[in-house]
């Protein structure tokens, strides 16, 4: 039996990070990262630009005691005509600033009165947003390896870029075992394919690409006849079979297979049987334990390993928060232990640790809001004890 700490760290020596790319519109690149850097094809500012609403003169003309105004540059003009000394153009923010050796003089800083412009304050600070100051054509803006955001994807707007190459996303093929899921043409399947559900979900907010869920019995040659067809997958994650039942069939079809089993049991409770290994041509297996619990805590720990290691950064960043301990706990066991939490509704920075803790008891799952993660033989806690603990909310936070 391998550590939990040790399985991790062997997912990283032995994903190695695709090499795949595509290119999409910038538009729908939100949470995918960047195959190459980004150089702009623009300057920006494009041109010379006001930054305030007001007038723009010569700033020789600035002791003058009156300037004929001639006319007005609106944002969204592509050109404007330049004018002589003595002269001025009402100017709103983002309107072209035409020629050289202008200034911008705020609108709160002189009146108008027939046509003329009379300056009330002739201490002026620099208004104009110079040609190229925030970033210039041929530069780079966005580096390889970023993950797009927002504000990410808003430059490269800016930067006039239609299409961006990223790293494609991890093609994912879902089966889930069991005769018991399957329904027949007169009844129901006696338990309903609840796993399916967080499966789905957390691959494609992880950042995977689900391609296809299957249902198999619990039968050797349907399993391998199943897999045999599979085509295109990066990581073929399984629900269910990979315990050492009778018919936990699902190692001993993919070792058939050629597959190689990097670890099948690891210290943890809940989802001691979690099971990983590598296909050829860098494919890999992920096996979850078919009770819901230790289904959906080894998803989120060993799948989000998968994503880092397949996109090469840390692309999901489950962080920890500090809460307070409300109840006492006792000294841990021989296992790394995952223990459902719940924070205490009118004492925010406190949390209660469930007192029921089986794999298979959904509704305590559903009530949780995060995990406390105890490490083996870890002493006693004590009400009152500050610990780092994993909100289910800092798990998957779109960054904007």
């Amino acid at each position: 039996m391998i550590s939990f700490d040790s399985s991790l760290n062997l997912i990283k020596k032995c994903v190695l990070k695709s090499l795949k790319s595509e290119f999409i519109d910038i538009n729908e690149s939100f949470g995918r990262i960047l195959a190459s850097d980004l150089y702009s094809k623009c300057d920006y500012p494009r041109e010379n630009l006001s930054s305030m609403d007001g007038a723009v003169i010569f700033k020789s003309d600035l002791n003058l005691k009156e300037i004929e105004i001639i006319g007005e540059i609106k944002a969204g003009d592509t050109f404007t005509n330049d004018f002589n000394k003595g002269q001025t153009k009402l100017i709103f923010t983002g309107g072209i600033v035409p020629g050289k050796n202008k200034v911008i003089i705020p609108k709160e800083q002189f009146l108008i009165s027939k046509n003329k412009l009379i300056i009330k304050d002739r201490k002026i600070q620099n208004f104009i947003r110079i040609k190229g100051s925030d970033f210039k054509k041929k530069e780079l803006c966005l580096s390889k390896n970023t993950k797009m955001n927002c504000r990410t994807i808003a430059l490269a707007a800016a930067m006039r870029i239609n299409k961006i190459e990223v790293i494609k996303k991890p093609n994912v093929i879902v089966i889930m075992t069991g005769d018991e899921l399957i329904s027949s043409d007169k009844e129901k399947p006696l338990v309903i394919s609840t796993n399916q559900i967080m499966i789905k979900k957390i691959v494609n907010d992880f950042g995977g690409s689900l391609k296809n869920i299957y249902i198999v019995k619990d039968k050797i040659e349907e399993l391998e006849k199943l897999i045999k067809k599979l085509r295109d997958f990066d990581i073929l994650i399984t629900s269910g079979g990979i315990s050492r039942g009778k018919y936990d069939l699902v190692k001993k079809v993919l070792c058939n297979l050629k597959m190689k089993i990097l670890f099948d049991r690891v210290s943890i409770k809940p989802g001691k049987p979690t099971t990983f290994g590598k296909f050829s041509k860098n494919r890999y297996f992920l096996g979850l334990p078919g009770n819901p619990v230790s289904c959906f805590t080894s998803l989120v720990f060993f799948f989000s390993k998968f994503i880092n290691c397949f996109y090469g950064s840390d692309y999901l960043k489950i962080t920890k928060t500090k809460l307070i301990l409300n109840n006492n706990l006792k000294t841990n066991k021989h296992l790394t232990t995952f223990l459902r939490i719940k924070k205490i509704k009118n004492k925010p920075n406190f949390f209660n640790v469930f007192s029921k803790q089986d794999s298979a008891q959904m509704k305590i799952l559903s009530e949780s809001n995060g995990i406390l993660i105890r490490k083996p033989y870890e002493k006693n806690l004590i009400k009152g004890t500050e610990c780092d603990v994993l909100l289910y909310e800092n798990i998957v936070r779109n960054n904007i």
